[in-house]
């Protein structure tokens, strides 16, 4: 195969999605190809980890993007707030799609990371550069899944944004725990979760701590709290900003961290079990390493709710609130051995699944 010139279009709410990225750059630049440039989607409300940038090893540019803005009180989303952000911005995201058109048409192809301004670009520009769309979320356009929880107008408004993250793209892969059949009349394809290579490498232990990961920094205010009430409870929680965004100064058994993907990992390694917004990558770290979930949806973040009941139907998490934290806490239980070990075996099938996806999808229609 000829060496291919790829391009990342990255959407920068959450860390899941740079995850999925690292992930990927590797498994390409080990089957030869280069990723030559990187995109990633920023807001006012959101920073892109220095990991990421540091990590990627590709010019990094930044360019505006949509994101669900948190609430007054740091927790969950306000769809106020959030409409009133992207009415303001909506210029800025009009240019950013000439921005990735003009610097992607040089390109052999670009992998889209659920990023609504490269597919509207695509429409938008007309590009004729093949795009291979990634994310859990386009599991969810999958007929074999049957009905999805919630009301019937969220699921119709979720499932087109991720409809229109995917626009005139040649190929979209659906991240998924476990194997599925492909959908042609979708362009839609399953595969295995992009997991940072050697998760598994280093000893798995139990450091008698809590691991907490939050989207929101109201959460970890609300984490810090029930740390007070259970101190012999120790907490390490991960969230955007640190310590700095706490409003409540923490207990002596509670640690903010700023975000840090290595020590993350780490930690992972070392906790007793594992409770954080229900981002899709951070429950299959998890699950890989055999830990316990709580799997808390951000309040309003249907997405987070659909991947809450993904990973419980799949035994990967208990989907819940930070009101089942103590009753998840006392009553720990690791996931079944034997799912453990079939999930590892399929994500041990990524990085030839994934690099075949996007060589696939480079190649012209003849």
């Amino acid at each position: 195969m000829t060496t291919l010139r790829v391009g990342f279009v990255v959407q920068g709410e959450g860390r899941g999605h740079m995850t999925q990225a690292l992930a990927m750059a590797g498994f390409l630049r080990d089957a030869g190809h280069e990723v030559a440039r990187v995109w990633i989607g920023t807001s006012p409300h959101r920073s892109v980890p220095s990991y990421f940038t540091e990590g990627i090893g590709a010019p990094v540019e930044a360019f505006d993007a949509p994101v669900q803005v948190p609430d007054r009180r740091g927790v969950g989303v306000s769809p106020a707030a959030t409409t009133a952000d992207f009415a303001r911005r909506l210029p800025a995201f009009a240019r950013a799609t000439r921005t990735l058109h003009d610097g992607t048409r040089t390109l052999d192809v670009v992998v889209n990371f659920l990023d609504v301004v490269a597919g509207a670009s695509r429409v938008i520009h007309d590009s004729a550069v093949p795009a291979v769309a990634v994310a859990h979320n386009y599991l969810f356009l999958h007929p074999d899944l049957g009905p999805l929880p919630g009301p019937t107008w969220m699921q119709r408004a979720v499932l087109g944004w991720t409809r229109a993250t995917a626009a005139r793209a040649t190929l979209k892969i659906a991240l998924s725990f476990a194997p599925g059949a492909a959908v042609p009349s979708e362009r839609l394809e399953v595969a295995p979760p992009l997991l940072r290579t050697g998760l598994g490498e280093v000893g798995r232990s139990d450091g008698g701590f809590l691991l907490a990961y939050a989207l929101n920094p109201g959460y970890g205010d609300v984490l810090s709290a029930w740390q007070r009430v259970h101190p012999d409870v120790p907490i390490r929680c991960y969230l955007d900003g640190g310590p700095g965004v706490l409003m409540e100064p923490p207990g002596p058994g509670f640690e903010a961290c700023h975000l840090d993907q290595e020590r993350f990992l780490a930690d992972l390694r070392r906790c007793r079990a594992f409770v954080g917004s229900a981002g899709f990558e951070a429950i299959c770290e998890a699950h890989y390493l055999g830990k316990p979930v709580l799997a808390v949806p951000t309040a309003g973040h249907y997405e987070q709710d659909l991947n809450a009941w993904d990973a419980a139907r799949h035994g990967a998490a208990r989907a819940g609130t930070y009101a089942d934290l103590s009753d998840f806490w006392h009553r720990l239980t690791p996931p079944a051995a034997e799912s453990v070990r079939a999930f590892r075996s399929w994500v041990d099938e990524a990085p030839w699944r994934h690099v075949d996806a996007v060589e696939r999808a480079s190649r012209p229609v003849s």
